[in-house]
């Protein structure tokens, strides 16, 4: 799974922004409440729109009301630190805990999991709204073992950080990924095999006007 900055370097560098965190908070002048500051690396229609409502543009490393940066940057800069109350950024930090089809999953099977440990049983069962889903290739004897259980049961595989349908397709037949393993030099102790999700597919979805949909 996928990290922050992590060990000695990690926490020197959350130990120097907090420290310049706090210098900035003892050093801010009164009296600008009403003056956003912004600090961003794009030039584009983002920053136009800043500047037309007489934002203030900032390079400081801390002392700012709003960042707006890519997912990579905020997430080697802010994900294992605490912003000021006041300062926003464009991203949820720890995004990836979501966004990646893996992450998504172990999330959602811990979340189950504490419930259960709880007692609280009939709040578990409502995250059984998730399909079937094993993490190739480290679940792999898992996932077969599940899949000799229903036969001919379609099943679709995605890669863990895909998007717009690309690297996803249908199978209902081990023999019909053995090229694909192949493909992607899979083996399960592999730690450079790219991961893909395998889930049960669901042959009747909601539909809205005969089509699927999604929400985001």
């Amino acid at each position: 799974a996928e990290g922050g900055s992590n060990g000695g370097d990690g926490t020197a560098a959350r130990g120097r922004w907090n420290a310049l965190a706090e210098n900035s908070r003892q050093r801010r002048p009164k009296g600008v409440e009403g003056t956003v500051r912004f600090r961003t690396s794009f030039h584009n229609v983002v920053y136009d729109v800043f500047r037309a409502r007489a934002w203030k543009e900032t390079d400081s490393d801390v002392d700012w009301d709003v960042c707006w940066a890519d997912t990579g940057w905020i997430r080697e800069n802010f994900d294992n630190i605490r912003l000021n109350e006041h300062q926003r950024i464009n991203h949820f930090r720890n995004h990836y805990e979501l966004t990646r089809k893996d992450s998504m999953i172990k999330n959602l099977k811990r979340a189950q999991r504490a419930l259960q440990r709880e007692g609280l049983d009939e709040e578990a069962a409502k995250y059984d709204f998730s399909p079937t889903t094993y993490v190739l290739p480290a679940d792999y004897g898992l996932f077969v073992e599940e899949f000799k259980n229903h036969v001919g049961a379609f099943w679709i595989m995605k890669p863990i950080g895909g998007a717009q349908g690309k690297g996803i397709f249908l199978f209902n037949k081990l023999s019909q990924i053995a090229d694909w393993k192949k493909d992607h030099r899979w083996k399960s102790d592999n730690p450079q095999a790219e991961a893909y999700v395998v889930q049960r597919y669901i042959e009747n979805p909601m539909l809205i006007g005969g089509k699927k949909f999604d929400l985001r």
